[in-house]
């Protein structure tokens, strides 16, 4: 006999653990403990019922079939502009998603759910490694794809020279399959788009020199891919019945709420990081709390370039509500010691300070990376699709966010940032992820969102 085996029989521990025997799974025992029966799936694209509004501030709508449960959709465009004898098409490291404002799916003119950029930006650097690297790559973010925009050429719809955008919409409902759009039942959904109010942050650069000057960008041929899961009738009318056949459904869903963007300056070149105080005027019940700082002023020069429209690094925060501390100056970079467990095995969950580039400049203070988009976890589960905990900020007197900037340093060293955003105006975005409840009548498909808090 294996003397494992007999050790672990003298054991008072495991033979205690023994006598739960409900708990007890053989592991070579075969069965089958869960199984989804076989569906059909397809990916289609939708054309927008507005196709001319592509301007800045205007808002591109789509109306979608009712076929299916929708399990993603990818907004697809195309970017255009005219050659330019020198020079060279130019945009900040986090891509075209500049281009966008917000992001609504709604029903019946009534908003369900909804992501602005900065809302975006947190739910990209929740990703995986291999699920970003596609964002990137589908914006054109950190320079992904930047050989289309070679000096002297024309980027032209019509020539076959156009630069493709593909950008994932990443709202709950394309995250946990329960909480799919029913479009067979559900009343008619709309996906909109709002452009951002100006383009201007597309410059050309003239080659082989540090000179910056304004570019016209046009946006083209809009679409939105939708991939849909198809039931075999008699399943989905089974699913339908489960979900509404006992009244309206009330839900438990996720949502994305914006505060007021808190404007700063930053501090000078060797100086002590600025401070950023915003006080949060939700009042939600939030599963988390993002913050990221950008330079989203007007560029010139390569250096403010590197710096501009990107996450930039932070030194620590602390958060307080109550004349309690609830962060109490918590080095940024080290949050994700701070951040989701699993509630039993696989104790250490997901990082809360998203993803580096590598791992030997992990933190060199390099502008953009996802990891300067920083996330206060309330949730004790590392899993987004399940209610694991949340804050409710309504019962909270002034529940307030204290932001330290990394000092700005030439050399790059580790909690330091470019020097390229010295003394310019900076701002901070607050970004709630909060719970809420949705309910869809039974007999009309109708869909409400009944409570936020």
């Amino acid at each position: 006999m294996s003397i494992a085996i007999q050790s672990n029989a003298q054991s008072a521990l495991l033979s205690s653990l023994d006598q739960a025997t409900g708990a007890l799974v053989q592991p070579f025992e075969y069965a089958i403990s869960k199984r989804i029966k076989a569906f059909g799936k397809t990916t289609y694209r939708v054309q927008p019922t507005n196709a001319g509004a592509t301007t800045p501030g205007t808002t591109l709508s789509w109306d979608l079939p009712k076929s299916g449960f929708i399990r993603s959709m990818t907004l697809k465009f195309e970017v255009e502009c005219a050659a330019d004898a020198a020079n060279q098409l130019v945009i900040p490291a986090t891509g075209f998603l500049n281009s966008i404002e917000r992001v609504n799916i709604e029903s019946s003119s009534r908003r369900i759910l909804t992501m602005d950029r900065a809302a975006i930006m947190c739910a990209y650097s929740d990703l995986g490694k291999e699920q970003r690297d596609a964002f990137e790559r589908g914006v054109g973010m950190h320079g992904k794809g930047s050989t289309k925009y070679t000096a002297n050429q024309a980027a032209s719809s019509a020539n076959g020279t156009s630069i493709e955008v593909f950008m994932p919409l990443l709202l709950s409902c394309c995250d946990a399959s329960n909480q799919s759009l029913q479009t067979g039942f559900l009343e008619p959904i709309r996906v909109s788009i709002t452009w951002a109010s100006s383009f201007n942050w597309a410059r050309k650069r003239e080659a082989g020199a540090d000179t910056y000057a304004d570019y016209s960008i046009t946006l083209s041929r809009p679409e939105l891919i939708v991939d849909s899961i198809l039931l075999p009738p008699a399943d989905e009318d089974a699913t339908i019945s489960a979900n509404f056949g006992a009244g309206p459904l009330s839900s438990l869903v996720y949502d994305y709420e914006s505060e007021t963007d808190t404007n700063a300056t930053m501090s000078a070149l060797e100086a002590e990081g600025a401070t950023i105080v915003k006080e949060i005027k939700s009042t939600a019940c939030a599963t988390d709390i993002y913050f990221w700082v950008e330079d989203d002023g007007a560029y010139a020069s390569d250096l403010q370039l590197g710096v501009n429209r990107v996450p930039l690094p932070v030194e620590s925060v602390s958060l307080s509500a109550s004349g309690q501390t609830i962060y109490d100056q918590i080095p940024a970079q080290f949050l994700g010691c701070f951040g989701r467990r699993s509630l039993r095995d696989g104790f250490f969950g997901t990082a809360a300070s998203g993803g580096y580039e590598n791992a030997s400049t992990d933190d060199d203070g390099e502008a953009g990376k996802s990891a300067y988009v920083y996330r206060l976890q309330i949730g004790l589960d590392n899993s987004k699709q399940f209610d694991s905990g949340a804050l409710s900020l309504r019962e909270l007197n002034s529940p307030t966010l204290t932001v330290k900037m990394a000092r700005l340093s030439n050399t790059g060293f580790r909690r330091t940032s470019p020097n390229g955003v010295a003394t310019r105006p900076v701002k901070m975005h607050v970004v709630i992820r909060k719970l809420g409840l949705q309910v869809v009548d039974s007999s009309s498909g109708r869909v409400t969102s009944l409570l936020s808090n």
